[in-house]
């Protein structure tokens, strides 16, 4: 029975894309998904005030309770919300199948590489993803029922 994703409030093993969703529109209501983004692309927020200090810890705060248990291992070190939400983002990418096909979906040739290279990396991938079928790579990789 597959749990019900709009019920789940925490991170757990299955639930990571709608656990993300959510969280980031939990933290736009409270104000404070700024806390998530790298600094490179929020120039306008300053991160050496008491109150972006103040708020970074309620949005740690926010994202560590929504985290099961078991997850909260990855994030036990993090001292901001920008570090944890990094820190689950690079588990949960490395380690999901969906992410693993999303990558393999926008790889781009380059100048001088062989697209015989980018398939023998693709079939790669496909190949030593646990419980993959021909059927789901087709649907994962380009939306069409196989």
């Amino acid at each position: 029975m597959s749990p019900s994703y709009a019920d789940t409030g925490k991170l757990v093993e299955d639930n990571y894309f709608h656990w993300e969703f959510n969280m980031r529109m939990k933290l736009s209501r409270k104000g404070l998904l700024p806390h998530i983004i790298k600094p490179e692309f929020d120039a306008l927020s300053d991160r050496s005030t008491v109150q972006w200090k103040t708020d970074d810890l309620k949005a740690l705060g926010v994202i560590a309770g929504d985290v099961s248990l078991t997850y909260q291992i990855y994030i036990c070190e993090a001292t901001t919300a920008a570090d944890s939400w990094r820190m689950l983002e690079k588990q949960f990418n490395r380690n999901t199948l969906k992410n693993r096909l999303i990558v393999t979906k926008k790889l781009q040739l380059q100048d001088g590489v062989r697209l015989t290279d980018e398939y023998r990396m693709i079939s790669t991938v496909l190949e030593n993803t646990p419980n993959m079928t021909l059927a789901y790579a087709i649907q994962a990789l380009f939306g069409v029922d196989a």
